[in-house]
Order: structure tokens, then C-alpha cells, then sequence
């Protein structure tokens, strides 16, 4: 069985499209489809005011974006747009740094997703690094298993159905991280992580630079609101009394 899968890539990254092309060539049921990165740097102020909502990003994160979250978002969104015009039932995600760490059992593992993918629902499964989730498992490959979670960080792989395209796209104008997978169990998407990790992005390996990830330790350097640092302070306590009753679990 084919998987549609699109790969985000900067035009101008011809290193890292070179890369990423090598990295999957050697799976053939990955039917790929290439999506130019959208550069938040090139953007216009006015192409920036219809596309992305800043000023309820800055509400929900007590900062400005920055460039490439904006393009991020944008790009991972026509992807969502990608899906829904093809007549697949789900498709995979991955960014062009993306590479997988037990390349022998990727075949297993999409031989089996339809499996684990849940059809009914707004469904995404994360083939990368999830840190907050719960701890009864969902389903199993192999000896992989699949849990619910709330939080993790990067979008280099996930498998993402229709409903939950739809349900990403039914916001006009979006006003988040691609990766804010909190704000997506927030608002109805069945979230679902591998464990083992599947996939990981070099950058999160420091195997190549990221600007958002540069940006985004700076950022949280400065100072922050009262009403942002209450609503996180209440957000960290529910955690912590789940964890204290065993509903869910951190990974490091």
C-alpha cells in the first residue's frame, strides 16, 4: 500500500532536500509529494495580516512569532489543504530534516498503521518525541507502542487523517506553533505517540542550525506576563495531580 506522503522543503535548501531524498528513497511505499516551504522571512506585512492572526498568537503566547513559525504554520497547513484535495484517507508529514532511527522496522510500522490510525476521529500520530502522556497504551506494533499524549515538541514526522485536516483548517486564519500539539488535544484532535521514537528531526539533534529553535530559547529568556505565567502555573498544577495519580507520565 502507497502512503501519501509530502515533504516540506525550502526551495532554496537544495542541501537539505539532497538529504531528506536519500533518507526515504529507500522506503518505495512512501508515495512523495514535495511542498515548498513557505519563508516567513519573504512575506509581506500584508500577506502576513490575511494569512497568520498575531495578535491572538501574541494572547496565547505572551509573544510575537517569529518569522519561521509563521512560515511553519503555513507550510504544514498546505500539506492539511493537500490532503483533503487527494482522495487519501491519512497521509504522512515530514520535514526536511527529518531522519528515522530504526530505519528496519519503518516498513512494519506502515505495514500495520491502519491499525492505529483511528478513522472516526480528528486523529494525528506523532512518529517523533512526545513528553507529557498517558500512560495505559493504545495499540501495538511489534514491540512499538502507541499512547495517548498532550504535549511534545516538533513536527519532523506525523501521520495526520482527514477530519483532522479539516478540523486545522476550519480556523480561517491560525494563531499557533505547528507543533502546538497541547492546543490540538485542547481542541478535540485524538493525539497519538510511538514509543520507541520512530523518527527525529537533525535539528532537534543539533545535526543542523534551527532559527526557530535559537529564537524560541531567547525568547523564553525575557520576562512574561502575569496572566500568561498564572494560566501556565494552573495548566503545570492538572498536570501534576495527573501524574500524582498515575494518568500520565513525562518523558524526557
Amino acid at each position: 500500500m502507497k502512503i501519501k506522503t509530502y515533504i516540506i522543503n525550502m526551495k532554496e535548501s537544495a542541501d537539505r532536500r539532497e538529504r531528506v531524498l536519500k533518507e526515504v528513497s529507500r522506503y518505495s511505499f512512501l508515495d512523495i509529494e514535495w511542498v515548498e516551504a513557505v519563508n516567513g522571512k519573504q512575506l509581506m506585512e500584508v500577506q502576513i495580516e490575511q494569512l497568520f492572526d498575531r495578535k491572538r498568537f501574541y494572547s496565547r503566547y505572551d509573544r510575537e512569532p517569529l518569522p519561521g513559525e509563521i512560515g511553519c504554520t503555513l507550510s504544514h497547513r498546505e500539506c492539511y489543504r493537500r490532503l483533503l484535495w487527494s482522495d487519501c484517507k491519512y497521509a504522512l508529514i515530514l520535514e526536511d530534516d527529518v531522519f528515522f532511527q530504526h530505519p528496519e522496522d519503518v516498513h512494519l510500522i506502515f505495514e500495520n498503521i491502519d491499525k492505529v490510525m483511528v478513522s472516526d476521529k480528528n486523529c494525528i500520530i506523532t512518529l517523533a518525541s512526545h513528553l507529557l502522556y498517558f500512560t495505559k497504551d493504545i495499540s501495538k506494533i511489534g514491540h512499538y507502542s502507541f499512547y495517548r499524549f498532550i504535549k511534545a515538541v516538533g513536527t519532523c514526522a506525523y501521520l495526520v487523517n482527514r477530519h483532522a485536516a479539516e478540523k486545522l483548517l476550519s480556523v480561517n486564519k491560525p494563531s499557533i506553533v505547528a507543533d502546538d500539539f497541547e492546543y490540538m488535544f485542547r481542541h478535540g484532535i485524538y493525539l497519538l505517540g510511538i514509543y520507541p521514537y520512530l523518527a527525529s528531526g537533525a535539528s532537534s539533534e543539533q545535526l543542523v542550525e534551527s532559527e526557530i529553535i535559537q529564537n524560541r530559547k531567547s525568547s523564553e529568556m525575557r520576562k512574561t506576563s502575569f496572566k500568561y505565567r498564572m494560566t501556565r502555573f494552573f495548566d503545570y498544577k492538572l498536570y501534576g495531580l495527573l501524574w500524582r495519580l498515575k494518568i500520565v507520565k513525562f518523558r524526557l
